[in-house]
């Protein structure tokens, strides 16, 4: 992969419309410290509808395909930290990090940004919402400074507990992301699973879930979690090789009331990412 460099003029970006203002308690504000992912390159790449944003295309050289190419922000926490500084509506904001690249994707272990981030974050209180949505398990590295801030949520991304599909996650994977939840649990960090989008599962798959001890469950749909009602989905190298009907939500419905009978705050789609209760 293609790692570059630059020094970015801002960091948070103000959230107007979309998907993570869809619910009754909207993100103010996204957090990302670098376009492209290198979680691109792996299953989840094919579907993923970031390589669609124009952050990505205007970011990247001509001919870079997603998951070939890095762009970080090497300042990040330092325009956090400014930015955060200033504000004089901290109250009132609830941060997403991060709905483009991964937090935790692994080059974080070798530069820390998302950890110098949270360092940051650690020195205000009164903030409403911030949350750290991943694939990585190395969340684990940082439970104890997550737990540290009163207004975090962990948000952990596990679509399937299957390793037969041609577009999931293997089995060591789906393994270590429950992991991680049980471990956030264990250290008093409020989390959050994000099954999104939903793949085709197992039968104990919604059982497995409910052994986490997370406090809430987003189900989420290609169609719907794209923010195009699919199309960007459609467009993507997924859709014609999914060894699956990708536009079934039956799938995802099912599961959401499997839950739903065992589990109080089971969501749905942009109004569950957009609802989680803040401090304010």
């Amino acid at each position: 992969m293609k790692i570059r460099f630059i020094q970015a003029k801002s960091i948070l970006t103000p959230q107007k419309r979309g998907f993570l203002t869809a619910g009754a308690r909207p993100y103010t504000h996204s957090l990302s410290w670098a376009t492209g992912c290198q979680f691109g390159a792996l299953y989840c790449g094919a579907f993923c509808y970031a390589q669609m944003l124009p952050n990505w295309h205007f970011g990247r050289r001509e001919g870079e395909a997603w998951g070939e190419a890095l762009i970080i922000k090497q300042n990040a926490p330092e325009l956090l930290a400014a930015q955060l500084a200033r504000a004089r509506n901290r109250r009132e904001m609830r941060i997403f990090m991060s709905p483009v690249t991964d937090p935790y994707q692994p080059i974080e272990r070798k530069l820390r940004l998302t950890r110098r981030c949270l360092e940051v974050f650690a020195c205000y209180e009164d903030l409403d919402l911030l949350l750290i949505q991943t694939r990585g398990p190395s969340v684990v590295d940082d439970l104890e400074l997550i737990a540290a801030i009163p207004y975090a949520w962990l948000g952990m991304t596990i679509e399937t507990d299957r390793d037969d599909l041609l577009f999931g996650p293997t089995k060591s994977q789906v393994s270590r992301r429950l992991a991680a939840v049980k471990r956030a649990v264990e250290c008093g960090v409020s989390t959050q699973i994000a099954v999104s989008p939903c793949l085709p599962y197992s039968d104990d798959f919604a059982e497995r879930l409910l052994e986490t001890g997370a406090q809430r469950i987003v189900i989420d749909t290609f169609a719907i979690g794209d923010g195009s009602r699919g199309a960007r989905t459609g467009a993507s190298p997924f859709a014609a090789l999914a060894d699956y009907d990708w536009r079934d939500d039956e799938i995802a419905i099912s599961l959401y009331h499997q839950l739903s009978a065992y589990h109080d705050s089971v969501e749905w789609s942009g109004a569950g990412f957009a609802g989680i209760p803040g401090r304010a």
